[in-house]
């Protein structure tokens, strides 16, 4: 009975240690692709151009197929441009502190829990352009970075055309000096 009880233990000792040992080969794998990855990822890519009259988004993605993700890379960067014309951001922070102990000899826990949400209405990005894209293969799938460029013009061109559609809107803004120097931007462009 000692012998079979001695062999249960020798034997979940062996489970648990197997159990234990973590998958070096999977990892350094992940590890080595992440790496290979961040080597490939080009300047144009990481330092958006600045300019006054055109605004830059980009977009990454991975996929199996080429195309997919050239797609996703896009649908990503439309996304990104979207977020930069027309989102809007709420934000709830908590923090809960409790001591415990008496006098000099207390600890103090906090938690914190924060939640932030970004909404992107529908945002009008008809008339964007791919400024750059490269699509390079990683193992057996495919990266494609996106950078998009929409003009701010094309982008005032939309917002005259929303407002001309809404009446009430018309009636009281097209009065302004603010809109009216919009239109004559429109004009000379």
């Amino acid at each position: 009975m000692k012998l079979a009880a001695y062999i249960i233990i020798l034997f979940s000792f062996v489970l648990l240690q197997n159990c234990a040992t973590p998958d070096l080969g999977g990892d350094a794998e992940k590890k080595a692709i992440a790496r290979a990855t961040l080597k490939e990822v080009p300047k144009w890519f990481e330092n958006l151009p600045k300019s006054k009259k055109i605004l830059y988004a980009k977009g990454t993605a991975v996929s199996q197929d080429m195309q997919t993700s050239m797609d996703k890379a896009t649908i990503a960067a439309k996304r990104n441009l979207a977020d930069k014309l027309d989102s809007y951001i709420s934000s709830k922070t908590k923090l809960f502190l409790k001591e415990v102990g008496t006098g000099e000899i207390s600890d103090i826990y906090n938690e914190m829990e924060q939640a932030t949400i970004n909404t992107i209405k529908e945002a009008h990005i008809i008339g964007f352009d791919e400024y750059k894209s490269k699509t390079i293969e990683i193992g057996s799938n495919y990266r494609t970075y996106t950078v998009v460029e929409f003009l701010y013009g094309k982008a005032n061109k939309i917002l005259i055309s929303q407002i001309k559609n809404n009446d009430l809107l018309e009636g009281s803004v097209s009065a302004g000096k603010a809109f009216q120097d919009l239109e004559k931007e429109i004009q000379g462009n």
